[in-house]
């Protein structure tokens, strides 16, 4: 029998800051380097809406940064800035 892939699952900015501790302004940055997943539950027309963060591309990221780490890779302050 097949396995099923589990359900993706998508935190809102507080779930995530809670969570993960990445606050708003790091957040965003990281939606719009495109190193994070994100979806906008806007209606039809409208220009905002609840924004949502899909866990599974955080966890990855972080990892990446853990990965990073541990090589001595780490870059420097100023440009770890995301």
């Amino acid at each position: 029998m097949p396995t099923q892939a589990p359900p993706q699952e998508w935190f809102d900015e507080k779930q995530v800051t809670r969570v993960f501790g990445i606050t708003h302004t790091p957040l965003f940055n990281l939606r719009k380097a495109g190193k994070i997943r994100s979806l906008s539950l806007a209606g039809e027309g409208q220009s905002y809406g609840k924004r949502l963060y899909n866990v599974q591309s955080i966890r990855d990221f972080l990892a990446g940064q853990e990965s990073r780490d541990l090589a001595g890779q780490s870059p420097s302050r100023k440009a770890a800035r995301v």
